[in-house]
């Protein structure tokens, strides 16, 4: 396994947000992405969205959060399959699948060897997601729930932290968004934390 030092991985998370400018923007575009970043664009353009002019937090321990939400309106309805990353130029300097899911921040701690999580609200979880998260094991899904607690599928052997972030659907894209059929006029909000390699 390779590490590098925070430092280091701070420097190449920086990059993302010097490389690609302060009018960044997102493209969502319908089916599979292009081969590479050098393609031409392919699929529908549904929605771009773009972020404030200083759209990246500083980076610590190797990760960053976006300052605040890139957002957009869709011009044209349909299923989302992958994003482009670019300059306001047009440059692609990063693309990659979306997936259907989203996030909600744990209100309690579950202690080790257990598997009820606690949360404000679980209206949006249904009994069969899979379940990713800090603490949460591998492959787990949704066995249960109630308004405010959901049972996994296999116990965390090291428990999960309250205020940690749970993530419920399909997980496997680099872009996650709570429903990928998008609508006309309707606006999209994208938040994500980049983590450089080598922790």
């Amino acid at each position: 396994m390779e590490q590098w030092s925070d430092t280091f991985r701070n420097a190449l998370v920086a990059l993302i947000e010097s490389t690609l400018g302060t009018s960044a923007k997102y493209e969502l575009r319908t089916g599979a992405a292009p081969a590479n970043v050098a393609a031409a664009d392919s699929g529908t353009l549904l929605c771009t969205c773009t972020g404030a002019s200083d759209w990246l937090a500083a980076p610590s321990g190797g990760s960053a959060a976006f300052n605040s939400a890139f957002s957009g309106t869709v011009g044209v309805g349909g299923v989302v399959g992958h994003y482009r990353f670019k300059t306001s130029g047009g440059t692609c300097h990063g693309q990659g699948d979306v997936s259907q899911a989203f996030g909600l921040t744990t209100t309690a701690a579950t202690t080790a060897n257990n598997n009820v999580l606690t949360f404000a609200d679980t209206t949006l979880v249904t009994v069969g997601d899979s379940v990713a998260g800090t603490g949460v094991p591998d492959g787990a899904t949704v066995l249960g729930k109630t308004s405010t607690t959901v049972t996994l599928s296999a116990v965390s052997t090291a428990g999960v932290g309250s205020g940690v972030a749970i993530y419920f659907g399909d997980v496997s894209g680099k872009l996650w968004l709570p429903n990928t059929t998008l609508t006309a006029l309707q606006t999209v909000t994208l938040t994500r934390t980049f983590t450089a390699p080598g922790a």
